[in-house]
């Protein structure tokens, strides 16, 4: 089978997994926990080259961040101990571009080694997603969780969107894994995703370029 019959076969499947809830029918299923990989030829500038982790999927919404775009550093600060009116910055932390809604909005998608913060989520076994400012004071002090992206924003769908989207072959959906999502860089992610499914980039990039 020729690259190009490849990739739109992968596209037709993304749709019957459907793995979501939000915008499909009632017996489809959730795509939380999974990639969306835009395809090359995705119209909307913000998700150009993006991988998406869902992180929530229902039948009225679906919720996930972009793991691949670097938007700058932050420094982690705490108090001091026996002095709290006292800060002190600790270590400098990429932050990823999470998305176009509420990009004020800090998240901190990590490992399940700590899950027990009040506004932590469980994605699956492998990603918790955490809001709460107490993960920054653990992991300043080397007991916060193994693994973890800090993320401003995130993307949302509205019931039908995804779905859509899908139909439209706007994203390929794939398995996500720690590998990809915390250890791989950034500007090699997109490719990764695509590998895992048996694409080859390069061939797929040329086929959105001469569409």
């Amino acid at each position: 089978m020729k690259q190009e019959d490849s990739a739109k076969s992968q596209g037709r499947r993304s749709q019957k997994d459907k793995s979501r809830k939000g915008g499909g029918s009632r017996g489809s299923r959730s795509l939380k926990g999974k990639l969306l990989i835009a395809m090359p030829g995705m119209e909307d500038p913000r998700f150009a080259s993006s991988v998406i982790l869902i992180l929530y999927h229902d039948a009225e919404r679906a919720m996930g961040v972009v793991i691949n775009k670097p938007a700058g550093f932050m420094q982690i600060a705490e108090a001091r101990e026996d002095n709290p009116e006292e800060i002190i910055e600790t270590e400098q932390v990429p932050v990823y571009y999470g998305g176009p809604v509420e990009h004020e909005v800090a998240l901190i998608l990590h490992s399940t080694d700590r899950s027990d913060y009040e506004s932590t989520r469980m994605v699956n076994k492998h990603f918790c997603v955490t809001s709460t400012p107490h993960i920054l004071k653990d992991i300043s002090n080397g007991t916060g969780p193994v693994c973890r992206l800090f993320l401003l924003g995130y993307a949302s769908w509205g019931p039908g969107q995804l779905e859509n989207e899908l139909r439209r072959n706007d994203w390929l959906v794939g398995n996500s894994n720690p590998e990809i999502v915390f250890k791989i860089n950034a500007q090699n992610k997109w490719d990764a995703a695509l590998q895992a499914l048996g694409i080859n980039p390069g061939l797929l990039s040329m086929q959105g370029g001469n569409a």
